[in-house]
Formats: C-alpha cells, sequence, structure tokens
C-alpha cells in the first residue's frame, strides 16, 4: 500500500494521534459535510420523480456494498450466478467496470477476468448507462434475470431484491462518509436493503458479529442478516494449475500481496491455514501491476526469506509471472458460503425468480 494511503487509514480509523491527527481528521469531516448533503440530495430527487429510476422487463438482482469495496462482493455475485444457472434461469451480469485497464483494445477489470474465469457462460455487459446494457442483456442474450453487480447506489435503475454486503472485519466504514471516513452514504440507507449479508464472519469474533447485527437492526429495522464466509478451498500454483491442499500451506514463510478493499483479511485468512506470513505488501483496491512492482515483489520475497509468494484469485488474474529466480506464486481460491441464516437468502431469492424456474 502507499504511504499516503496507509496514513489515509491510520487517520480515519483513529490509530493515529496527537494535535495533527486531530486537525487532519477535523477536515475531512468539514469535507464529509457537502459529500453528506449531497447524497440526501440525490435520493430525495429520486423519491421525489425529479431523477427518474427506470424499470426492466426482466427481473432485477443488485449486490453492493454501502463502504467502498472490500466486503468480497464477487465470491457472493458468482454464488447467485451459478444458484440462478442450477435452476435454468436465463441470467446476465451487469457492472460499469470500475477499475478496468485497456487490454487488447478492451477495458476489463479484475472482476470481469474472475467472473468470466468461474462462469463463462453468463454474459457479462459493462457500461456506465445499465438500463442501456439491460437492455442490451435481455435482447441479446435473452436475459431474464439481471445481477447489478454494484449497483446498491445506482438508483437510476429499479431492482426486484436489493442484497447489501457488510464485512464483519470493518462493518461500518468508521462510522462516517467519505471522506473522514468509508461510507458511500450514510448507514440509514440500510433501510433500501432486503437482506443484508455479513462477510468474514469467520474472521471475527462471536460477540462482535452480534453487536453488528444489532446495530444493523437498530438502524434499519427487522432486516434479514445473513451470515457468510469466504472459505479457503485450495492453493494453485499460478504457472501450471498445480492443486495443493490447504494444509500444505502450514509451516511455510509466505511473502503475500494483494489489491484488496480491506487489506486485512488475506494475511489473516493465511496465518488461520498455519502458514508464516513474513510481509504483505498491500496496494490499492483494484490496481494492475507493472513489471517493476513485479521485480520489487520478487526481490522482497527472496530477501525476507520467503518459500513462496501467495496472492488472491482477484490478483492472479492480472500478473503473468514474476521475474526469474523469485519464490513460485501461489494463489489461495475461495468460495463464498453461508454459515447462519442461509435460507433467508435463499428465500429471498426463490421469491424473487420462482415462477421463472425451469
Amino acid at each position: 500500500m502507499s504511504t499516503s494511503l496507509s496514513r489515509f487509514f491510520d487517520y480515519i480509523s483513529g490509530e493515529r494521534r496527537g494535535v495533527g491527527a486531530v486537525l487532519v481528521r477535523g477536515g475531512l469531516a468539514a469535507l464529509s459535510a457537502p459529500y453528506w448533503l449531497g447524497c440526501a440530495a440525490r435520493r430525495a430527487a429520486y423519491n421525489s420523480g425529479f431523477f427518474l429510476c427506470r424499470e426492466l422487463d426482466a427481473k432485477v438482482i443488485s449486490i453492493g456494498n454501502i463502504t467502498t469495496g472490500g466486503t468480497g462482493k464477487t465470491p457472493l455475485v458468482i454464488w447467485v450466478l451459478r444458484w440462478l444457472e442450477q435452476r435454468g434461469v436465463p441470467a446476465a451480469i451487469l457492472s460499469r467496470g470500475y477499475g478496468a485497464r485497456p487490454a487488447d483494445g478492451q477495458g476489463e477489470s479484475d472482476e470481469m477476468l474472475l467472473l468470466r474465469r468461474h462462469v463463462p457462460s453468463v454474459p457479462h455487459l459493462v457500461g456506465k448507462d445499465r438500463f442501456a446494457t439491460g437492455r442490451q442483456a435481455i435482447g441479446e442474450h435473452g436475459a431474464e434475470c439481471l445481477v447489478l453487480d454494484d449497483g446498491f447506489q445506482h438508483l437510476a435503475l429499479g431492482r426486484d431484491l436489493d442484497i447489501v454486503l457488510i464485512d464483519s472485519l470493518m462493518p461500518f466504514g468508521y462510522g462516517h462518509v467519505l471522506p473522514r471516513g468509508l461510507l458511500r452514504e450514510p448507514l440509514t440507507a440500510l433501510r433500501r436493503a432486503d437482506v443484508v449479508v455479513l462477510t468474514r464472519c469467520d474472521l471475527c469474533p462471536r460477540d462482535r458479529v452480534r453487536d453488528i447485527q444489532r446495530r444493523i437492526h437498530d438502524v434499519a429495522g427487522l432486516r434479514p442478516v445473513v451470515e457468510s464466509a469466504h472459505r479457503p478451498t485450495r492453493f494453485y500454483a499460478h504457472a501450471t494449475g498445480e492443486s495443493r491442499p490447504l494444509g500444505w500451506i502450514k509451516g511455510r514463510r509466505a511473502f503475500a500481496f494483494s489489491a484488496l478493499g480491506n487489506p486485512t483479511a488475506f494475511p489473516r485468512t493465511l496465518e488461520s491455514l498455519g502458514a508464516e506470513v513474513v510481509h504483505h505488501e498491500l496496494f490499492r483496491d483494484h490496481h494492475w501491476y507493472d513489471d517493476a512492482e513485479l521485480a520489487g515483489i520478487a526481490d522482497a520475497a527472496n530477501e525476507a526469506g520467503a518459500d513462496l509468494v501467495v496472492t488472491t484469485e482477484k490478483d492472479a488474474v492480472k500478473i503473468r509471472s514474476l521475474p526469474h529466480g523469485a519464490p513460485p506464486i501461489y494463489v489461495l481460491a475461495v468460495e463464498f458460503t453461508m454459515t447462519h441464516g442461509g435460507e433467508l437468502l435463499t428465500g429471498a431469492l426463490e421469491q424473487i425468480v420462482g415462477d421463472q424456474v425451469v
């Protein structure tokens, strides 16, 4: 992670102390006021009909966040798409393509590449105007259900089900909207959610999970809350795809790197599997790696005496290889799994698409 980004997190989390830190937080809070007013004005404009919310001739399932990144959204998108696929519901993904980098003439994001790998049969349409891409998905691909990726704040398109993810390790964006905190909207926006999914509950103390649920109910009423985990399934060699069981990492010295919204979850998972994480190199969410950065990772891993370099699937799709002489790269594969209240999510999905199931 860049020094400036690390310093920003230190300020908004309250870890950095002193008069200077207090002044910085005060300045960020002052900047948050117009952001908060903008959120309120935008929502009021849609509620009053001043801004138009358009409807599509298909079921729309939105999967999104209330904070900036880091909730583990893509594994849930994959899970929902597979759930629809198993029930014979023709589906498509609509996304804006945030974080894309031009490649071979096409702007592809890390999430697009990951979705293509896991659900290759599902059309993925990218564009700022998701009403237009939705019509295209219906007309050209016969989609009857549209999964709106990162759609909670996309109020211009109507939806039949709003699923909102909250990361148990960093649930409420330090309690403030941007830039004082990480909230995209005030917490009261959770009242628009139909289902709230808490992620990474396996890495969070049980009493903390209960506190988060109480906070959600205090703010948004008795919304269904589902507990989930991103369950590690295996390691595989980046170069060959050769699979290794989870226990294989135990006792090995691992140099980790990732570009995730929540920088703490990945090393915690590796350590829970028995790895000795000698260092975790952090990059900004959706970061694309250049050759110099990959060479720096290789050098740092060798200097740290690492047995291997390990990264996430989201990062692995953006790199080819490390320079010659670097420790081998392995990728940790994970899948979304519900640990408590799963029937609340499946019931909500069945209610939306039940009449479409073949």
